[in-house]
């Protein structure tokens, strides 16, 4: 804290006035002022660190509660088939099934060989010639002559079929290995090849022999529970609704099937349990360090006593523990609190309520949404001829046309009206007879009613232009409960824990700037305390001159006199 200009503070005070003097006074206002923001700082400093940890414990529980709050995993599913004969693969929410197969055919390409050649530069007839090629409702003309050559075939062939079909050189080996090789380039009864010529080409290289043709363009035929099934492909992907079905082999003996059981797959749903009861275990642990409170030694975690933390530990808690109103509760599904309050997964016990009831397990922990169903009520029909057209009278969009005798009693015409609709196949909707010479018309649940038309002829059916909805009513599952609210907590934007690092960064930013003051303070109390300190050193040491001075001269005067 010295300065040249001060250099010699303390000197004419004989210490007393001293930049030591000045150091021990600065030392215990920075005690009374500093130390106690340092603290704060310190304190702020730990709880940051600390949050963090907390709220990234609890991202990684939300990982698992919006893992098992998301459908797409309830829509897993797991294949199992019998033999090699066919391989399945099915896409996420195939409708749960099983099903037998028997492969009686599979389907074949067309393939024809010519006879052999020395070279692939070899000639193959004497004479100019058309050779045809049908395939399907094509056909491709290929003009050859004497000079043509195996290879300038092929290129001829690709050129011009090479969407359907595709041509090649193969060496066989042997004296006369090269072979001219032709087949259609899918499988199928509609791909099969014909091949024709005006001259003596397709005699000259050996495609007109039954020999050479290899194997004959066919469909598939299979037994699909029963019933007897013909596909261009040996890959399947129109018979069962998300399913692949890929033809390995055929199954001679007409006595073997294949067994196909696609089934939900639990798998993914049951590794997130183990994660969630890992993540917990580990986040309620910190919690409890964080917020506990020792009354022997009288410290406290980090959070003791902080309401955003205590309540995140209780909103977990409450979670866990808590039942639905249908007196269901985690530990029904496998997950239970120990005795030393930490969570234990049993996959015995969640397998058993899969197994049991996995429209249950998925309703519990997911949640559902049904639909009301709808009804339409019409009033009383008249006896009478009726002729409705296609634009008179429709339902969700689908005309109802019909006509009835100008003898047609009430009966008649609401038997006519009620066939007319139910033979529409409008999805959902089934109409009946009321209880006053009347229409009812029903829609099931999730299925709308809308009615419209001519108003004359729907005034002839009983009915009028209507507008009936079905609506929703959704019930949140378990997980789908608990990760709402641990977004509530960890949301990046406005979550309770992203704030409350917001409002600890910001004492952070006060008690550093209040610090800053408090420094900058002290400096200039104690930059003028030694410049006072100066100025009063000089005057004592003035003092103490003249002081000095003075009883120089009175023991002189006093040695004079004696």
């Amino acid at each position: 804290m010295a300065t040249s200009s001060l250099s010699s503070l303390g000197l004419g005070s004989d210490g007393a006035l001293s930049y030591d003097t000045i150091d021990k006074l600065r030392a215990v206002d920075e005690k009374a002022i500093l130390n106690p923001i340092d603290a704060k700082i310190t304190t702020n400093t730990t709880k940051t660190t600390d949050l963090a940890t907390l709220t990234s414990l609890a991202n990684t529980l939300k990982s698992s509660t919006s893992a098992l709050s998301t459908e797409n995993n309830y829509l897993q599913r797991t294949t199992t088939v019998s033999n090699d004969a066919v391989s399945v693969t099915t896409k996420a929410g195939t409708t749960v099934d099983n099903f037998t197969l028997h492969v009686d055919k599979l389907a074949q390409q067309d393939i024809y060989q010519s006879t052999s050649f020395a070279s692939k530069t070899s000639t193959f007839t004497s004479a100019s010639d058309t050779l045809t090629l049908a395939i399907g409702t094509n056909t491709y003309a290929i003009n050859v002559t004497s000079a043509t050559t195996l290879t300038e075939l092929q290129s001829m062939i690709n050129e011009k079929a090479g969407g359907k079909v595709t041509a090649s050189i193969l060496n066989v080996g042997g004296t006369n290995p090269y072979k001219l090789v032709i087949k259609s380039n899918s499988t199928g009864a509609d791909n099969a090849i014909t091949l024709s010529a005006t001259g003596t080409a397709l005699t000259d290289l050996g495609l007109d022999q039954s020999a050479n043709h290899l194997k004959t363009a066919r469909d598939a035929s299979l037994i699909y529970n029963g019933v007897t099934v013909s596909r261009s492909s040996n890959t399947i992907d129109d018979l069962v609704v998300g399913t692949s079905i890929v033809l390995n082999k055929e199954q001679t003996d007409a006595s073997t099937n294949t067994t196909v059981s696609i089934t939900q797959d639990w798998s993914n749903i049951s590794t997130n349990l183990k994660s969630l009861v890992t993540s917990y275990n580990d986040l309620m642990t910190k919690l409890k360090t964080a917020t506990a409170f020792d009354t022997t030694a009288k410290t406290a975690g980090t959070f003791q006593g902080i309401t955003q933390i205590n309540t995140l530990s209780a909103d977990i808690r409450k979670q866990v523990l808590g039942v639905d109103s249908e007196g269901r509760g985690l530990s029904d599904y496998g997950v239970s609190m120990n005795t030393e309050g930490k969570l234990e997964f049993n996959a015995t016990t969640f397998n058993a309520k899969v197994a049991a009831d996995p429209a249950d397990v998925k309703d519990y922990f997911l949640g559902s949404t049904t639909y009301s169903t709808t009804s339409y009520k019409g009033a009383s029909v008249a006896a009478g001829g009726l002729s409705i057209g296609a634009s008179a009278f429709s339902i969700n969009g689908k005309a109802i046309t019909f006509t009835t005798l100008s003898t047609a009693t009430i009966d008649d015409n609401l038997a006519a009206i009620k066939t007319a609709i139910n033979n529409a196949g409008i999805t959902g909707i089934e109409a009946s007879l009321g209880t006053n010479n009347n229409i009812v018309i029903n829609g099931a649940k999730g299925a709308d009613i809308v009615i419209t038309g001519d108003s004359t002829a729907l005034s002839s059916l009983g009915l009028q232009t209507a507008n009936i909805y079905s609506s929703p009513t959704t019930k949140e599952g378990l997980f789908t409960k608990f990760n709402s609210m641990l977004t509530g907590y960890v949301n990046t934007t406005d979550g309770t824990l992203t704030q409350y690092n917001k409002s600890l960064a910001t004492e952070k930013t006060t008690l550093t700037k209040t610090r800053a003051t408090a420094v900058t303070r002290l400096d200039t109390k104690y930059e003028a305390m030694a410049t006072k300190f100066a100025a009063y050193d000089s005057i004592i040491s003035k003092l103490t001159n003249q002081f000095s001075s003075l009883s120089s001269m009175i023991k002189q005067s006093y040695s004079t006199s004696n």
